[in-house]
């Protein structure tokens, strides 16, 4: 009976802890720092497109390219749900949408955080008059974030966080593991890894403290900062 009853209180346990849900954040720097319905990392561009407005569904989309801005007024139409996918159609401002719509943003139906074996939603792609945009998604991820010339991944294990850089020159990114987490007396949440004289911090403010940045800092001289145009954080629920 002893052993009846400690197994069944691990299972228990096990699946209140399979149970923990995440809530994911996204904010991008449009004319101000704001929250976003969603954002796409690419090698080459940023894409972003805002919550909508007290309207209901006009929104901006904005693309950066080499750092420089791109704001254009859209209207975000009714999600298409189905076979695991997830349609949103994009709507010019003054124009009627198609069938099937000629724009759209492309996200997963399962990998997102209604489920709590997911950290961030998946956005598979934007589709704009630019072209198409796969989207680079990490799974499980803390932290997402793009600055104009590098996308920095944040994940989190135990209480130590592993850093990994994407360059959209192309060159190969940095990975650095160790890292540790505080939060601001201005309410920002901070990461830092250290190689040999060397320390990344990646600084990000959520809610109305939204914004952030990414320095090198060598001796306590800073020696670079670039800041963030585009980010994504995850914490429980």
């Amino acid at each position: 009976m002893t052993r009846t009853v400690v197994l069944l209180t691990l299972t228990l346990t096990g699946g209140a802890q399979a149970q923990t849900h995440w809530q994911a954040t996204s904010y991008a720097d449009i004319g101000g720092w704001q929250r976003v319905q969603s954002w796409c990392d690419t090698p080459g561009r940023v894409l972003a497109v805002t919550l909508p407005d007290q309207s209901g569904n006009a929104v901006k989309l904005a693309q950066w390219v080499g750092g420089k801005i791109n704001v254009q007024h859209w209207h975000l139409g009714r999600p298409d749900p189905g076979a695991g996918q997830i349609y949103t159609p994009l709507v010019p401002a003054g124009q009627r949408q198609g069938q099937p719509p000629d724009y759209f943003i492309h996200s997963s139906n399962i990998e997102n955080t209604r489920d709590p074996h997911y950290r961030m939603t998946h956005i598979n792609a934007y589709v704009v008059p630019a072209g198409r945009f796969q989207c680079r998604y990490v799974p499980q991820a803390a932290v997402l974030a793009a600055t104009a010339r590098h996308t920095v991944i944040v994940w989190e294990e135990g209480t130590k966080f592993t850093y990994a850089s994407r360059n959209r020159d192309g060159t190969p990114g940095l990975r650095l593991t160790g890292g540790t987490h505080t939060r601001t007396d201005a309410g920002h949440e901070q990461y830092r890894w250290t190689i040999a004289d060397l320390q990344y911090v990646l600084d990000i403010g959520r809610s109305a403290r939204a914004g952030g940045s990414l320095s090198v800092l060598k001796g306590g001289r800073r020696l670079s900062r670039e800041e963030i145009l585009a980010c994504t954080i995850s914490v429980p629920k």
